[in-house]
C-alpha cells in the first residue's frame, strides 16, 4: 500500500467491518477514522509489517444502460470505494505481520505465536467477491512471507460463521489449531478458528537467510 492508496483502503476496510460486525451505516465514518489512525501507526512498523492491496481491471464489455445505472447506485452505496490507477480499481486488501516487532498489540483469541507471521484484515469489495481476489491476496501474502521471514509457520483467524473464507483457507492447506471457547459469545464476539500453514522452503532461500 502506497501513501496515496491509504484512503481507498480505509474505506474498503470500514465498509467490510461494518458489514461483518453489523454496525449501522451512520457509524462508518467514525470507523473509517479509527482505521485510518490504525493504518498510519502500522506504517511506522515497516518492514516488520506490510499492507497489500489488490487491483481489478474491468475487461468485460460496457454494461447496458440499466446495468450501468445499477452499477452507479452500487458504487454510491459502497461509499465510492473505487480508486483509479492506470485503469485499475483498488478492490482488496490484506495485512501481514512478519515477526514480533510487527505483531499487533491486540490480537484476537485464540492468540497466535507473536514470533510467527500472521495474516489479518483481509477484505474484498462486496460486488467483486467470489472472483478469486481473496485467493490472490492470500497467495501474495504467503509469497512475501517466504521472502521476509525465516519462520514458515503462518497463522490467521477465521470466524466459524464465515463459510466461504474457511473453504478458501482449507483449500490453501491451512489447518485448525485451536477454536474459541463458547464463552466468547458472552462478550458479544463470534467464535473463531486459529488456523496455521507451514510454507515450503523458498527455492531462493539461502543458508545465510536461514541463519538470521
Amino acid at each position: 500500500m502506497r501513501p496515496h492508496e491509504t484512503r481507498p483502503t480505509v474505506l474498503l476496510l470500514a465498509h467490510s467491518f461494518a458489514e461483518s460486525l453489523l454496525i449501522p451505516v451512520a457509524y462508518v465514518n467514525l470507523l473509517a477514522f479509527l482505521i485510518n489512525q490504525y493504518l498510519l501507526q502500522r506504517l511506522t512498523l515497516l518492514p516488520n509489517t506490510a499492507t497489500l492491496v489488490a487491483f481489478y481491471t474491468q475487461t468485460q464489455p460496457p454494461p447496458t444502460a440499466a446495468k450501468e445505472e445499477e452499477g452507479e447506485q452500487l458504487q454510491e452505496d459502497e461509499g465510492e470505494l473505487l480508486h483509479e490507477d492506470e485503469g485499475a480499481r483498488l478492490v482488496g486488501t490484506v495485512e501481514i505481520c512478519f515477526n514480533r516487532r510487527g505483531a499487533n498489540a491486540s490480537v484476537p483469541s485464540p492468540t497466535p505465536p507473536r514470533d510467527s507471521p500472521y495474516i489479518c484484515n483481509m477484505a474484498v469489495q462486496k460486488s467483486l467477491r467470489r472472483r478469486g481476489i481473496g485467493w490472490h491476496l492470500l497467495k501474495a501474502s504467503e509469497e512475501l512471507i517466504s521472502q521476509m521471514s525465516s519462520s514458515k509457520e503462518v497463522y490467521l483467524h477465521c470466524r466459524m460463521i464465515d463459510e466461504a473464507p474457511f473453504k478458501m483457507y482449507t483449500k490453501a492447506d491451512y489447518k485448525i489449531v485451536k477454536t474459541d471457547s463458547i464463552l466468547v459469545l458472552l462478550m458479544l464476539q463470534r467464535r473463531k478458528h486459529l488456523m496455521c500453514k507451514k510454507l515450503p522452503l523458498s527455492s531462493t532461500t539461502s543458508e545465510s537467510d536461514l541463519s538470521v
